[in-house]
């Protein structure tokens, strides 16, 4: 493959400093938008109120990445009755339902992380079947048990797995790699077999363990121990308590209880969350005491290998901190912080708590609201994790000028009661979701959009993919796969989106594949948080990236040397056809296909590697929309 000035990059616009057909192509498929169509680094994606981003990023690059819809818009479940009446009884318009390739490349993303195949496109937009778009909901996510040794992948499982390993932030630099590779098999096994929700979360906050390197669900109390400054090598208990209830009380109720760990909220959030403004710091402190009759400590060697008992003595209000502002005299004996219930006479304290999470409904309308912002871009409560619990009652408003939280706040509790009555099962609430007309709905909006109809879901939001499923996407539309090692064991992945953490991305033949997951904000789950913003460096990995140039070389089982190996060997127009549905999961329209068509030569790889490279370039490449 040419390489060094033939992949510089555009100099001075898009084009610049390029061969013929790289500027040509350039100029065609990437649209000469900037950054190719991602927000500069002065407005990244992750800042401001989630909604009006998503909103502005949408207005750019739908107009570049869809069509207008051509199918009526019908409602298909209660989803749609709540969002639908809303906006004709408030006069809003809406988008039409995205083309059928349009949601094939969607909901095979959010449902897998992955690309549509381009043969899986061909047919679901050749068959004439009205439920075909449930059947192929049903596809992707259908995943018997009894199938795991003949069908080794499972993209629906990965892609889960994935999800809750970061929510949790499951990974070896604080759990050993033992420790993180059985909370993986344990998160998905759960993820394979359906396990109900609050099962799950009750197994978790409820385990035990002699050692976290042999009981899977004791990793997700592990991972809050809190290092002893003071004592080398032990854990500070108090602070460990303080660190669970703040991460179980955001994960699993939606609510932040940072803030109020160092100060009452009087004084310091009624300008940011209503509710919070109104509990203090031994509120937050009788949480943590839950956690009171376990302590977490290192028994081995290894300071990552830990012991989850219940041999502790309560919360200690002496023990001094090494992360707060030092606590006062107080009553920290358990209590519930949304309901006041303490636990019953001779109740395991984390078995009290355990149940009163659960069976709280602000546990399945943090859960539902979670989910829904996973697959729509963005919650009802926004952002999904940061619920103010004054201001969801439309019957009971907040005080001016504050306004109800919730866009829909009868539909978020429509879909928690329906989620609590299906018993938790995750996988009937994504399928719902997704079969809603409402999340099918274009990003294309014909006429013109105003701000304010972003609160109604008036259409698809355009955001940026996270970074493993940019390296997968680059991975599997180039059909060019590097074996990833997972640490610790002998197993060999194919996609980012199967490895257990970023450690598992290691090693010299991977620094171009770590460079681009760094730059487009991977989480290390240990420091780093999940990035979803958008800068310059990004676009210079994807034109000059190592990663790029060496995935989109014509070499033995990668899509360009499969092309080429076709007996008769296919015309140009046929190879263009296919890099399309492949890398962009839709066909060429008329003037990119001229184009192509024009510079492609199926005796010259060269000129397939160049198209391949362009359309990795293109704006909709590494946006779902």
């Amino acid at each position: 493959m040419p390489t060094g000035e033939r992949r510089r990059g555009p100099d001075n616009g898009a084009g610049a400093g390029l061969p013929t057909f790289m500027a040509a192509t350039v100029v065609l498929l990437a649209g000469s938008v900037g950054a190719f169509g991602q927000k500069p680094a002065s407005h990244p994606e992750g800042s401001g109120p989630v909604r009006k981003v998503r909103s502005e990023l949408t207005e750019e690059i739908a107009p570049k990445a869809t069509r207008s819809g051509i199918q009526p818009v019908p409602i298909r479940n209660y989803i749609d009755r709540y969002i639908f009446e809303k906006m004709k009884r408030d006069n809003v318009p809406h988008a039409g339902v995205a083309t059928d390739n349009e949601f094939l490349r969607r909901v095979t993303l959010d449902l897998t992380g992955r690309l549509p195949e381009a043969d899986a496109l061909r047919k679901f937009i050749s068959d004439t079947d009205p439920d075909k778009r449930d059947k192929a909901i049903d596809g992707l996510m259908n995943t018997p048990y009894l199938e795991i040794i003949s069908r080794p992948e499972q993209p629906f499982v990965d892609r889960w797995t994935y999800f809750f390993d970061d929510l949790f932030r499951n990974g070896a630099a604080q759990l050993g790699q033992m420790g993180r590779n059985l909370f993986h098999s344990y998160l998905r096994m759960a993820v394979l077999m359906n396990i109900p929700y609050d099962e799950l979360v009750r197994e978790m906050l409820t385990a035990r363990a002699r050692s976290n390197w042999i009981e899977g669900p004791s990793n997700f109390l592990a991972r809050d121990h809190v290092d002893d400054d003071f004592t080398p090598t032990k854990v500070n208990d108090a602070d460990t308590y303080d660190d669970l209830a703040i991460t179980t009380t955001k994960l699993f109720l939606g609510v932040n209880l940072e803030c109020v760990s160092c100060h009452h909220g009087m004084g310091h959030l009624e300008k940011i969350n209503v509710f919070l403004s109104t509990v203090k710091r031994d509120q937050m402190w009788r949480q943590a005491a839950f956690f009171g009759q376990m302590r977490i400590s290192r028994p081995y060697a290894t300071n990552q290998e830990f012991a989850v008992l219940d041999t502790g003595t309560g919360y200690d209000m002496k023990r001094p901190s090494v992360m707060r502002i030092q606590r006062y005299k107080s009553d920290v004996l358990p209590q519930f912080l949304l309901s006041g219930e303490k636990p019953q006479a001779n109740e395991p304290w984390r078995t009290a708590y355990a149940r009163m999470l659960t069976s709280h409904p602000q546990f399945a309308r943090a859960t539902v609201n979670l989910i829904w912002a996973e697959l729509f871009g963005v919650g009802i409560v926004d952002p999904p994790l940061d619920f103010d619990l004054a201001r969801q009652d439309p019957a009971n408003p907040p005080p001016a000028p504050w306004t109800i939280q919730p866009t829909h706040p009868e539909l978020l509790d429509a879909l928690a009661k329906d989620f609590a009555d299906k018993k938790y099962d995750l996988r009937y609430l994504i399928r719902l979701i997704v079969s809603s007309s409402a999340y099918q709905l274009s990003a294309h909006f014909d006429g013109e959009w105003k701000e304010a109809y972003s609160a109604y879901f008036a259409r698809r939001f355009v955001r940026r993919l996270p970074a493993e499923s940019i390296a997968d996407a680059i991975l599997q539309s180039t059909g060019v796969f590097h074996p990833i090692q997972i640490g610790g064991l002998t197993a060999k992945v194919r996609y980012v989106t199967q490895t257990y953490s970023s450690e598992d991305v290691a090693g010299k033949e991977f620094q171009g594949m770590r460079d681009l997951l760094a730059t487009f904000g991977q989480s290390n789950r240990d420091k780093s948080e999940k990035d979803p913003g958008s800068s310059m460096v990004q676009t210079s990995v994807l034109l000059n990236g190592e990663f790029v140039k060496d995935q989109v070389r014509n070499q033995e089982g990668g899509r360009i040397s499969k092309l080429l190996q076709r007996s008769p060997l296919p015309s140009s127009e046929e190879i263009v056809d296919e890099m399309f549905l492949s890398f962009l999961s839709r066909f060429p329209r008329e003037d990119e296909k001229s184009a192509a068509v024009r510079a492609v030569d199926p005796r010259k790889p060269e000129t397939l590697e160049d198209l391949a490279w362009s359309l990795i370039n293109r704006v909709e490449f590494i946006h779902n929309y």
